[in-house]
């Protein structure tokens, strides 16, 4: 009898746990658990790094590197470069946490490790296994120091590093298909902008909610930050945005309100106007989504269109309403307008994972080239490495230069200084847009062109300040290893 109540009880427990668990109200934010569970068994990094997969990777004694499918290694001090002998697909894609090394070959949507047993060293990649460690739909891989993500549709998934799911759940802002499709993953949350014409601007974040009975058990719960700021009433005919908090205008619009107007004749829409007759009436991060975001050391950097609405201060008395009280666009167009200035940010960790639904997203605009104003420098590509932010321009948008260049600035983010520490005039057969990729102490460029029905890329290397330039390999994929000049 004793034995048969045991039995009762026993499923009674697990059926409850399995019921519970459908339950929203028995799932918890990470935030919510006290310090010392948060310390054991989440991940709670205020100074996290994630990385994805690259075209170069540091290790213990080096560093890898990728040159059209091929496995290079060049060491700590830079002084040797040589191709790994493997008689395996081409690798297009590697990167690293920890001491464990992750690539992909040929079939994205597969992740391989390397065994990394130091006895053989890291350089005898010839000599290493290579297994299989993930299979599944995925287009992007997020790496931390103790866990693997990735997505596949609207679903985000949380490996061991020895390719052990530990939880794929649901999110609500899920990696768009066509056009920014990047996102940031941070401790377990999942971060990208708002886009989409039925949909309010501002930052979506997806909050983790882990089982009080089972915490590895997740769920995702949707949390948006406004990334607009009013100064202004809505005009007439904006009826969506009646509810807008005013805001009022502070030290940080004001200074960017004065840039923009004194770079007024190279932005698009106030050129022709008489500026001193306008009004700033918002200013606020644009809906497109970038197609890749940073985060290192607990910052998430992103370049991103930030739009600064402008209004006559006379407008009512400039325009015509129709019988039913609307008014046309060719109207509206006559006394207000819309400019876009593009812009790098960079936000806290800690701030997204303590914001509260609905308030403001708080970040920080890094001292780099702001287009259009500076129209030969639209940034394409940028890396970051420690307090270092590396930018590239391929002249893609150059409007001023009769010489398209590719340049390559650094930004010192501590002292706010940018300097340019390398420019080459553009070939007729240079095509797509540069890579970046950091060690420990370097920073390497990809240059790609299309050669003969080939493409191809030459790399060069910079010292971690961004000085001594080098030409590691050539365009035809021979190592030279030789001095370039900086800037032509």
């Amino acid at each position: 009898m004793k034995k048969k109540v045991w039995i009762i009880g026993l499923c009674l427990v697990v059926a409850g746990y399995f019921v519970l668990s459908l339950c929203d109200f028995m799932y918890i934010s990470a935030d919510k658990y006290p310090t010392i569970i948060r310390t054991m068994f989440f991940p709670d990094d205020k100074n996290i790094t994630v990385k994805t997969i690259g075209n170069v990777c540091q290790v213990e004694d080096g560093i890898y590197l990728i040159y059209e499918g091929r496995l290079m290694y060049m060491d700590n001090e830079g002084n040797i470069v040589e191709t790994m002998k493997s008689n395996v697909q081409p690798i297009w894609g590697i990167m690293k946490s920890n001491s464990d090394i992750f690539c992909v070959k040929e079939d994205p949507s597969v992740l391989y490790k390397i065994d990394t047993n130091k006895e053989q060293g890291y350089s005898s990649i010839e000599k290493k296994a290579i297994e299989l460690l993930i299979k599944d739909n995925v287009d992007k891989y997020y790496i931390d120091s103790k866990y693997i993500y990735l997505f596949n549709g609207d679903m985000l998934s949380k490996y061991t590093m020895n390719g052990k799911m530990v939880y794929s759940s649901k999110i609500h802002y899920d990696r768009i298909r066509a056009g920014g499709f990047g996102s940031a993953v941070f401790n377990e949350y999942s971060m990208r902008m708002i886009i989409g014409s039925s949909y309010d601007p501002g930052m979506g974040v997806d909050v983790p909610y882990h089982y009080l009975f089972g915490w590895n058990k997740v769920k995702y719960k949707p949390k948006r930050l406004n990334t607009f700021h009013y100064y202004k009433d809505a005009s007439r005919w904006d009826h969506n945005n009646t509810s807008n908090v005013l805001e009022h205008y502070d030290t940080w619009a004001k200074k960017l309100n004065e840039e923009i107007r004194t770079n007024a004749s190279k932005v698009d829409g106030m050129k022709d106007r008489n500026m001193k007759e306008y009004d700033l009436v918002s200013i606020g991060l644009s809906k497109k989504n970038p197609d890749y975001y940073r985060v290192v050391n607990g910052y998430i950097y992103f370049y991103q269109p930030m739009d600064f609405c402008y209004r006559d201060k006379n407008y009512i008395d400039k325009i015509k309403f129709n019988d039913t009280g609307s008014v046309s666009s060719e109207e509206i167009d006559k006394v207000e307008f819309v400019t876009s200035i593009y812009v790098m940010l960079r936000v806290k960790v800690e701030d997204i994972e303590k914001a509260e639904d609905g308030s403001n997203l708080k970040y920080e605009i890094i001292n780099t080239p702001m287009y259009p104003i500076d129209s030969k420098d639209f940034i394409e590509n940028y890396e970051v490495n420690d307090n270092f932010l590396y930018t590239t321009s391929n002249g893609r948008f150059s409007k001023y230069e009769e010489e398209e260049k590719i340049k390559v600035f650094i930004t010192d983010m501590d002292t706010s200084s940018t300097t340019l520490i390398y420019s080459r005039i553009k070939g007729n057969k240079d095509r797509y847009r540069p890579g970046l990729y950091c060690s420990d102490n370097y920073v390497f460029l990809y240059e790609y062109s299309y050669i003969s029905g080939d493409e191809r890329c030459r790399i060069t290397r910079f010292d971690k300040d961004g000085k001594n330039p080098m030409l590691v390999v050539d365009y035809t994929g021979e190592v030279v290893m030789k001095s370039v000049e900086p800037v032509q």
